[in-house]
């Protein structure tokens, strides 16, 4: 893992003029002009918010310790999806410089609850920060992360990318991460089933656990005992995997038919015809 966040040339602000309005927002407290230059330069409204950008200037506001308090809450304060975005990076860099780390990353864990997805991006790349700075102790304390719903969802995020996974030397915490997100979406109750959480952390799990079983093959181990899931939700999820695993070309035809064969041998018997009385109203008929 590399030593320090800092290090990465993206770090370093190349603007003078955002450079002085971060300094002026940090000394005075004036933060419109910084605003509206994290406006223009923000990426949004657009598919991909200016991460980059929201990096350097986290880790530049980080830098400023105490001193940033009250920009610091302005940006979370912020309605649009940047400043956010921004606090995010800063508390991420704040939780590994030592300022208020058990504050940063409780204000961090809020943030990924936010239900706008470019917000919860921005917290994702926050967790890469500090996972590339200490290693599988990182991963560790994302524990915690995986009783919430998009929470969760955006520690699987933040861990389901090839330079994060490349370099770790062990899969353990990995997938003992993935299993807690997979066992929380398969024991959700019935009436979380319309919850963005959970629609989230489902419709995303295909894609995340292709994408760690590309760099650990043990991942397909597991996903043979997750195919045994019972509820109909879950095994979906597990279908979409293997699909998505398949259609990356990350496993082979035999695989992914041993994958499908597992999955099909574990399904539900199907209901007794005899015991289906033809025409009868479904209960749930107009139910929301």
């Amino acid at each position: 893992m590399k030593g320090t966040a800092s290090a990465d040339p993206r770090s370093t602000l190349k603007s003078t003029r955002l450079e002085a309005a971060l300094d002026r927002a940090v000394v005075t407290g004036e933060t419109a002009e910084l605003f509206d230059l994290l406006e223009q330069h923000s990426g949004l409204p657009g598919p991909r918010p200016n991460l980059d950008l929201a990096r350097a200037l986290g880790l530049a506001i980080a830098r400023y310790a105490g001193r940033a308090d009250r920009l610091l809450r302005a940006l979370l304060e912020a309605h649009g999806e940047f400043p956010q975005i921004v606090a995010a990076l800063t508390l991420g860099a704040r939780s590994l410089g030592g300022v208020d780390p058990r504050g940063a990353m409780e204000q961090l864990s809020m943030l990924a609850e936010d239900p706008r997805r470019h917000v919860r991006s921005g917290v994702a790349l926050a967790l890469r920060l500090r996972i590339q700075t200490l290693g599988e102790p990182a991963i560790v304390e994302l524990a915690t992360w995986t009783d919430g719903y998009l929470q969760a969802h955006v520690a699987l995020s933040a861990l389901a990318d090839r330079i994060i996974l490349d370099a770790l030397p062990s899969s353990a915490p990995v997938l003992a991460r993935l299993r807690e997100a997979f066992e929380l979406g398969d024991t959700s109750p019935r009436a979380a089933e319309r919850s963005q959480g959970v629609r989230t952390l489902r419709g995303e799990l295909p894609a995340q656990i292709a994408t760690i079983a590309s760099r650990f093959p043990e991942t397909l181990e597991w996903l043979t005992e997750a195919a045994r899931a019972k509820r109909p939700e879950t095994r979906e999820v597990v279908a979409e995997a293997i699909r998505a695993l398949r259609r990356a070309t990350k496993i082979s035809d035999a695989a992914a038919s041993r994958l499908n064969a597992e999955l099909e041998a574990s399904a539900p018997p199907p209901r007794d015809p005899s015991r289906i009385v033809q025409g009868t109203r479904k209960r749930s008929r107009g139910r929301r």
